[in-house]
């Protein structure tokens, strides 16, 4: 089921929200969150570059980092962004996974439903 435009929206800017106040803790010069244009960077080490872009017509969200691409699609039921092949990714868990893995700094963002 699709979720309708307001609510995506919104989920958006909770996520983003949620992500930026992760890195707030952690050393600008290990990673750095932007967010410009809808689109919300962390840009890892100065050079490595992890992107969340809002896709409206799918009311998805799409991440790109290195090589790799993931869609994500919002679940209600679990209350997070889970990627649209069905493997089990979790958006929020990616982000924690990618930032520990090109710059070794440990972040947290809070997951579950009503969180957003």
């Amino acid at each position: 089921m699709m979720i309708d435009e307001k609510l995506y929206r919104h989920l958006l800017d909770e996520t983003y929200a949620r992500v930026d106040r992760a890195f707030e803790d952690v050393d600008p010069d290990l990673a750095e969150v932007t967010i410009s244009q809808g689109a919300l960077t962390v840009l890892f080490d100065g050079k490595q570059r992890l992107m969340l872009t809002p896709q409206p017509s799918p009311r998805q969200l799409w991440v790109a980092f290195s090589v790799q691409a993931w869609h994500f699609d919002w679940d209600d039921a679990r209350g997070a962004w889970l990627d649209d092949r069905g493997l089990g990714i979790e958006l929020l868990a990616l982000i924690e996974k990618t930032t520990r893995e090109a710059v070794g700094a440990e972040i947290k963002i809070a997951g579950g439903k009503g969180a957003a």
